[in-house]
């Protein structure tokens, strides 16, 4: 299940009561397209790794303290969190990456001999690429999934509001 954080208040807690599960905030926004078109995917993900994952949606109009911590300047905006270390962030709507990335930090595991959910069914049907994986699915066209933002350079200048919300470069 996503959780949709309220406050900053309500981040905290959500981030203390993880524990060591991977922690995936969602930065996105009402009017974002790209935010909406990659929603089904993330609650797909969120139901799929629920033991081992907490996915927190964070709309950047409503928790701008939020928002202003982890610098976040577009949207969508993923970051990835375990055991309170910052393992990856990437900005898009990239359905495909996003499921790439949940399984491989999920797959960190203190268990040797576990595998993520991938590769077990994968092993299952007797083939490695055998579509039976949340990766495979074709549900969101990736030609409407936003994918312009992918592996964009963060270093680039990204237009920001000024305390006087004036946008500057």
């Amino acid at each position: 299940m996503v959780h949709v954080v309220q406050s900053k208040e309500d981040f905290e807690q959500q981030l203390s009561n993880a524990g060591d599960k991977l922690i995936v905030i969602d930065f996105c926004a009402n009017w974002c397209g790209p935010c909406k078109l990659i929603a089904p995917k993330l609650e797909e993900l969120a139901a799929q790794y629920a033991e081992r994952a907490v996915v927190l949606k964070v709309n950047v109009d409503d928790n701008e303290d939020i928002t202003t911590e982890y610098n976040i300047s577009s949207m969508p905006t993923f970051v990835f969190i375990k055991s309170g270390e910052l393992l990856e962030v990437f900005v898009g709507g990239n359905p495909d990456k996003l499921c790439k990335s949940m399984e491989k930090h999920v797959g960190d595991a203190d268990e040797p001999d576990e595998q993520p959910l991938a590769q077990q069914v994968s092993a299952s049907s007797g083939s490695a690429g055998s579509g039976n994986t949340m990766c495979d699915d074709d549900e969101i066209d990736e030609d409407d999934a936003g994918d312009l933002n992918d592996d964009v350079p963060l270093d680039l200048p990204h237009p920001t509001i000024n305390d006087e919300r004036v946008l500057e470069n």
